[in-house]
């Protein structure tokens, strides 16, 4: 079985603009967006982190993904495939700096975006 954990925007998610982080969890849950790649497979999300806010540096993710494994590694669980929220993936300004941080240090596959359910236009 895949075991999933999706990296989000620290402002999206505590500014209620994606309580719950509902879109990615029900795009996981119908295998649509980047998760159609598990339609054929058991895969489960593990763990929903955020990057720490655009007011750190980069490393932030980087600790937040890294105390989320330790925890992980407590309930004998282990991270396959992480993924860059869509909230990060389309909207972060720091996206770049904080996907080359992140990639050097998972050690896993990272995928940049997690559903497809952000609107075309405001109005």
């Amino acid at each position: 079985m895949k075991k999933i954990v999706i990296l989000a925007c620290n402002m999206i998610r505590n500014g209620n603009l994606c309580p719950g982080d509902a879109k990615c969890l029900v795009a996981f849950m119908r295998r649509e967006g980047e998760f159609e790649r598990y339609k054929d497979e058991e895969a489960a999300i593990v763990g929903i982190v955020d990057c720490g806010g655009c007011e750190g540096n980069r490393n932030r993710s980087v600790v937040s993904l890294g105390h989320l494994n330790l925890q992980l590694a407590a309930l004998n669980e282990k991270v396959d495939v992480l993924h860059i929220g869509t909230c990060m993936a389309n909207f972060c300004p720091r996206k770049e700096d904080i996907l080359k941080a992140v990639k050097e240090k998972a050690g896993v596959e990272v995928v940049e975006g997690t559903h497809k359910y952000a609107p075309q236009t405001i109005f």
